[in-house]
């Protein structure tokens, strides 16, 4: 009687634990692209629930689109994040995706590290905001890539795990997709350089084309 007394005060201490420590980033809904070869279109229900969507651009200028209303007194909570590895965590700003949230440009502008017991993932925030409300609002979200990257977009902060809000080209993960998105070895894009080789060849080829054919005159000019 006394050992499961003991078994239920230890259990509820770990529960009461996990209640009070863990943050919304670190209990959401994940969510990763189903299709790739589809469009990245997005529905939320409700925004207001914690989801995080796992994603990578493989080029630049893709785009992610979210699509959700949010009503008056709700709390508008987003960040974009990226893996705390290589070689994301090498990037410049210049090369990190953006997003337009009805018109409106958010750049990265931050570089705040931190881990996600949830997922396990060290992660770096680059974009974070969060802003009430005032009236019923139909939002856009455009997550526009300016490279190959991998990226987590964060909204929400209420805790439901037992409902799906996300609908379209979305699937749910589960802790080995995760591990998958976040372990796998990672190889940048490697910038084509062709062009710029290609025309330093001709300039060389001409100049010393143009040489060959006016060495006489060239010496004789010397001559004098």
């Amino acid at each position: 009687m006394k050992n499961n007394i003991r078994i239920i005060f230890i259990v509820f201490v770990q529960f009461f634990g996990l209640a009070i420590f863990v943050s919304p980033l670190e209990a959401h809904q994940p969510f990763g692209i189903k299709d790739k070869s589809e469009e990245n279109y997005i529905e939320i229900s409700d925004a207001t629930v914690s989801h995080a969507f796992y994603a990578e651009f493989d080029e630049e200028g893709e785009e992610m689109v979210l699509k959700f209303s949010l009503s008056e007194g709700d709390l508008f909570d987003f960040s974009l994040l990226i893996p705390n590895l290589e070689p994301e965590n090498l990037m410049e700003i210049k090369d990190l995706p953006i997003l337009i949230i009805n018109e409106e440009k958010f750049i990265p502008d931050q570089n705040s590290a931190f881990f996600e017991p949830y997922s396990r993932m060290d992660l770096i925030r680059v974009i974070a905001e969060k802003e009430n409300i005032k009236k019923n609002t139909d939002i856009t979200v455009k997550i526009i890539s300016r490279g190959k990257t991998r990226y987590v977009f964060s909204i929400g902060t209420k805790e439901i795990f037992n409902n799906t809000y996300a609908f379209g080209n979305v699937t749910r993960l589960n802790m080995n997709d995760l591990n998958e998105w976040y372990n796998r070895l990672y190889t940048p894009e490697e910038k084509n350089n062709f062009p710029l080789i290609l025309v330093i060849l001709i300039s060389i080829t001409i100049v010393l084309s143009l040489a060959v054919y006016y060495r006489h005159d060239i010496q004789e000019k010397f001559k004098k």
